[in-house]
């Protein structure tokens, strides 16, 4: 049986200077994972095994994982993900290279009964009631409407698993939402389903399950909530220093939030850009320089500034009133001597 699975927060994020960020970052435990053994008759599980498998065997037999986390658990109501990534640990290989594992958002709710697979755990054993298998979402009784499971055919994230050891999910924006439904829709969260792409036979992947002694699958969570502040993402270097914006203060309607930039070009003239999303990713407008404001919907010009010969500025902005859950986000660009312009970071103000 596997150990309490409990949550594990993380410090407040410092980033970008000397400023504390208001983000906050969690790590969830997996509270449901298990194998889906290709059969016709649903015969084969491993519910409460050391190891989790995807891909496909020699028998051409394909392999899926289920997991899944306790997101509004561990993350507070009406918080905005910021980020999101999912971490798995290869125990066991067919194949000494890399292997893509495809993350999908499951689409029906699935169990975890009480069978435990023998040995090094590929072939499964026998199903329990409540297992989730290639046709069962609860043996023996309750079906998928498809078997190897009713997930979307979307691909939320990609996981890039060496032959051995851990392997975590990029940012992703497939995978943020995913987060957010759950959190926002918490009887909708059924988790993930793990493929490879499932063309060839002997890409098998063994990884620790939440039973195991080694590195169980883990979600880790970035978020702020309403009234709070963030910053996102890295700036492009100034005499080998990022420029830097924070908006310091609390979001709330009738408040004033401080814009302040730090780092930035010598006595340039500033402007600060602000949007109603942020594009976790971002897009390289520069090299190692990126836009974090989202290139579909409007971005507007705030106001314009003179920076110091330090490269230091600040605005104030009053928060307007009436827009509670609206994110404000931000972000600097400024001139330089050889007239071409330079980004921040991004901020984020989550309104209250």
């Amino acid at each position: 049986m596997s150990s309490p699975k409990t949550f594990l927060p993380l410090a407040a994020l410092c980033t970008l200077g000397s400023f504390a960020a208001a983000q906050t970052t969690v790590t969830l435990p997996c509270v449901l994972d298990n194998t889906l053994y290709d059969s016709p008759t649903g015969s084969l599980s491993n519910a409460q095994g050391m190891g989790l498998f995807v891909g496909v065997t020699g028998q051409q037999a394909r392999r899926r994982t289920l997991v899944q986390f306790d997101v509004s658990g561990g993350v507070p109501a009406g918080a905005r993900i910021l980020d999101a990534h999912l971490s798995v640990t290869v125990s066991r290989t067919a194949v000494p290279f890399n292997v893509d594992v495809f993350v999908h958002r499951a689409l029906a709710s699935w169990g975890e009964g009480t069978s435990d697979a023998p040995g090094q755990e590929g072939g499964g054993i026998a199903s329990t009631p409540n297992d989730a298998t290639w046709i069962h979402r609860f043996y023996p009784n309750t079906l998928w409407a498809t078997p190897g499971g009713d997930f979307s055919p979307t691909v939320s994230a990609v996981i890039d698993t060496p032959n051995i050891g851990l392997a975590t999910s990029a940012t992703a924006q497939g995978l943020i939402d995913d987060v957010q439904s759950m959190l926002d829709n918490p009887a909708q969260n059924f988790g993930w389903l793990l493929k490879t792409n499932e063309a060839q036979a002997y890409v098998t992947r063994r990884l620790d399950s939440s039973e195991s002694l080694g590195s169980p699958p883990a979600l880790t969570v970035t978020y702020i909530q309403p009234g709070q502040t963030a910053s996102w993402g890295t700036g492009c270097l100034v005499n080998n220093q990022p420029f830097t914006l924070a908006l310091n203060g609390t979001a709330s309607g009738g408040n004033q939030l401080t814009l302040a930039q730090s780092q930035g070009p010598a006595n340039a003239v500033a402007v600060n850009l602000l949007a109603l999303d942020l594009d976790r990713v971002g897009f390289p407008l520069l090299p190692q320089c990126n836009l974090y404001l989202p290139q579909v919907g409007p971005i507007v010009t705030f106001n314009l500034l003179l920076l110091d010969g330090s490269g230091n500025g600040a605005t104030s902005w009053t928060v307007p009133s009436g827009f509670p859950g609206v994110m404000i986000t931000s972000q600097s660009a400024a001139l330089t001597s050889g007239n071409s312009y330079v980004l921040s970071n991004a901020a984020a103000a989550l309104l209250q």
